[in-house]
């Protein structure tokens, strides 16, 4: 697993600068890789890779986000998580600050004995502030998920309506230095779903940056045996296209 992990890790980087030559028919998105090792009592290794993609055009908007992240600990693995994320936005040409989305979002976690976890929601969002400094934007929507869990696991399956809440923000520090922060919650009668993501943008060119990243996920009602919050910390590389 800990090669597969790596090969995705190149794989996604590779894909990037290839899809960088289409940027012709608005496409854009970045490559993002972090590795962090440990040595001595305990030997730790971790991996965390992602693809970003957006093809935007004057009304509407398609992004997609694939993640993989590992970790290995004293030669045990102790994570394996794999996300893959689709929107559609489709703008509103009397209000160019509000559009219509529709997502969809799927889920792997071995470690949280999660074997699929998917979302289906739509609802309405709105860029509320978008300059060069600041960016502020929010979702609210509605939809559907499905919970299903690994044979080893005690805890039934489950579906559920759910609400989608969402909030992003950006702000430019300065020319090379950027902070964002973003919030989502999935919530529901049977389980809710948070993630945070904090982070720190440092441009090393027009093209690559480093990153700093300190993620946290939290689940009400998680797995039989499960924390219900887990917490990680990324310094890794972005390249942009």
């Amino acid at each position: 697993m800990k090669k597969l992990s790596s090969a995705i890790g190149i794989i996604l980087l590779t894909t990037s600068t290839a899809v960088m030559a289409e940027n012709k028919l608005g496409l854009s998105g970045s490559g993002e890789a972090s590795y962090t090792a440990s040595t001595g009592n305990t030997e730790e290794d971790s991996l965390y890779s992602a693809l970003k993609l957006n093809y935007e055009q004057k009304m509407y908007k398609l992004t997609g986000l694939l993640e993989a992240n590992s970790k290995n600990k004293s030669g045990n693995q102790t994570k394996e998580r794999y996300v893959g994320d689709f929107q559609g936005d489709l703008f509103f040409a009397n209000h160019p600050k509000a559009y219509g989305f529709g997502q969809i979002r799927y889920e792997h976690d071995r470690f949280e004995a999660i074997d699929l976890n998917s979302y289906y929601t739509a609802g309405l969002g709105y860029k509320i502030i978008e300059d060069d400094v600041i960016t502020l934007g929010a979702e609210l929507g509605a939809g559907y998920q499905k919970e299903d869990y690994s044979n080893k696991a005690t805890t039934k399956d489950f579906s559920q309506t759910i609400i989608k809440a969402a909030a992003t923000f950006t702000y430019q520090i300065n020319e090379n230095v950027e902070f964002a922060q973003d919030l989502t919650s999935f919530i529901g009668e049977e389980q809710t779903k948070t993630e945070s993501n904090t982070s720190l943008n440092v441009s090393m060119s027009d093209a690559l940056k480093l990153k700093a990243t300190y993620k946290i996920r939290d689940n009400s009602n998680p797995a039989t045996g499960k924390e219900n919050t887990d917490t990680e910390t990324y310094f890794g590389i972005i390249y942009d296209f």
